[in-house]
C-alpha cells in the first residue's frame, strides 16, 4: 500500500480539509462536500489515479484544484477538472519542470548581476514564502499555479501576491495560459483592511507613558514626530529647526537615499533620551535583515503597552495630522518618501473629507 501520510500532511499545512486514501488499489480524496442537489456529506471522490507511488504528486495537484473549485462553487463540480484533459502525466509534458527545479531556475534569473544585499535577500525571501505553497516535487503546470492560487481567500493580499509570484515563476518554465493568474489579480480588486488610527489624546498618553531611558522609548517618538517608516527611524538625524535627515530605505536604487523629514509634535512632552542600540550613520550602515529584526522586536513592545496599536499606526498617523494641519500633500508625500500618487491612494479618505472641509468653512464664511 502507498503511503500518504506526507501528502495528507501536506494538504492539511495548505489548509484543505480531509485526506487522500487508497480503496480497491485506487486513489480517493475523502472529505465532507456539497454535491449539486444540495445534500452535504462526507465522501470519497475519485481522482482517477492508480494508488502507486508515482502518480502521488499528481494526486496532490488534483485534490488543489478540486478544492479551489469547490471554494469557488460552494459546490462538488460535475465533471470533475480533470476529466476533459487527455494527457499522460507527466511524460506528456516536454522538458518538464518540478516546482524545485522552476524555482531554482527563477533565484538563479533573480540573482544574474544582482547585488546579494540585505534588502534584496528580504525581496527574495518574500517571494519564497509565496512559493512554498506549491508542492516541490509536483512538475509545475498552469493548472497547478491557479489551483494553488485559487485556494487563497478571495480578494486578499495572499491572493494577490501568489498570483504575481506564480506567474513570475511560470514565465521561465516555459507554461503558457499565464494570463489566467493575471485575470486572479485583477477579478478582486484588493483592498487593505481599514484600521482605526490612534488620536491625538491617545498619541500624547502613548509619548508621555513613555519609559525613560528605554531604548524603544526615543524611536516611538521619533516615529510619532516624524512619520518616517519604522525601519527608518535608526538612521534618522534631528536638527534644530523641525526638520531631519533620514534615509530612505524603500529604494530601487542600491544603497538608500537621504531625504528630509518634518518634525509634527503632538505634545509639549520633553524628548526623550536617545538609547538607540542600532543607528545607521551612512548609506552603507543599513541592514534590512537587522531593521526587521529590530521592528518585530519593537513592534511587540508597542503593542505590549497599547493593547494592539501598530508601528505604521503612528506613520499613518503622521500623514492624517499633517492634512488637518493644510500641509500641501506633495510636500508631505516628499518628507514620508513616497510618491504624490501613493499619497493620495493611501490617505484618500482624509484628503477628501480635509477638502469638503475647507469648502463647507467657505461656505459659512460668505
Amino acid at each position: 500500500m502507498v503511503d500518504l501520510t506526507t501528502l495528507n500532511t501536506g494538504l492539511k499545512t495548505r489548509g484543505i480539509g480531509g485526506r487522500v486514501v487508497d480503496h480497491d488499489n485506487k486513489l480517493y480524496w475523502r472529505t465532507t462536500v456539497t454535491s449539486s442537489n444540495g445534500k452535504r456529506s462526507d465522501r470519497r471522490i475519485r481522482l482517477d489515479l492508480p494508488s502507486n507511488s508515482s502518480q502521488v504528486l499528481e494526486a496532490e495537484n488534483r485534490v488543489i484544484r478540486l478544492a479551489a473549485e469547490i471554494a469557488r462553487l460552494g459546490i462538488l463540480p460535475d465533471p470533475l477538472p480533470w476529466a476533459s484533459e487527455i494527457r499522460k502525466f507527466p511524460d506528456s509534458v516536454p522538458n518538464a519542470l518540478t516546482i524545485a527545479e522552476a524555482i531554482t531556475q527563477l533565484e538563479n534569473d533573480f540573482w544574474k548581476d544582482k547585488q546579494r544585499s540585505s534588502q534584496a535577500l528580504r525581496t527574495w525571501e518574500r517571494l519564497l514564502a509565496d512559493l512554498r505553497r506549491l508542492p516541490p516535487q509536483a512538475t509545475i503546470t498552469t493548472d497547478l499555479l491557479v489551483a494553488t492560487t485559487e485556494a487563497t481567500e478571495v480578494g486578499s493580499r495572499t491572493r494577490l501576491e501568489c498570483a504575481k509570484v506564480f506567474k513570475r515563476l511560470g514565465k521561465p518554465a516555459g507554461l503558457s495560459d499565464l494570463e489566467r493568474l493575471e485575470a486572479l489579480r485583477t477579478k478582486t480588486e484588493y483592498k487593505p483592511k481599514r484600521r482605526d488610527l490612534p488620536s491625538m489624546e491617545e498619541l500624547e498618553q502613548l509619548l508621555e507613558g513613555l519609559p525613560s531611558n528605554h531604548h524603544w522609548s526615543w524611536p516611538t517618538w521619533a516615529l510619532v514626530t516624524y512619520g518616517c517608516r519604522p525601519s527608518e527611524v535608526f538612521s534618522l538625524r534631528p536638527s534644530d529647526d523641525g526638520t531631519a535627515e533620514v534615509l530612505t530605505v524603500k529604494t530601487k536604487n542600491a544603497l538608500p537615499d537621504w531625504r528630509t523629514a518634518l518634525a509634527l509634535r503632538v505634545s509639549d512632552t520633553e524628548e526623550p533620551k536617545d538609547c538607540r542600540s542600532w543607528v545607521i550613520k551612512n548609506e552603507r550602515d543599513y541592514d534590512s535583515l537587522e531593521a526587521k529584526r529590530l521592528t518585530g522586536a519593537w513592534g511587540k513592545w508597542l503593542k505590549a503597552r497599547t493593547d494592539g496599536m501598530q508601528l505604521y499606526d503612528l506613520r499613518h498617523a503622521w500623514a492624517v495630522r499633517s492634512i488637518h494641519r493644510g500641509i500641501n500633500a506633495s510636500l508631505a508625500a516628499k518628507c514620508m518618501g513616497h510618491s504624490l500618487s501613493v499619497h493620495h491612494s493611501t490617505y484618500h479618505r482624509w484628503l477628501e473629507q480635509s477638502d469638503v472641509a475647507a469648502v463647507a468653512a467657505r461656505l459659512i464664511q460668505s
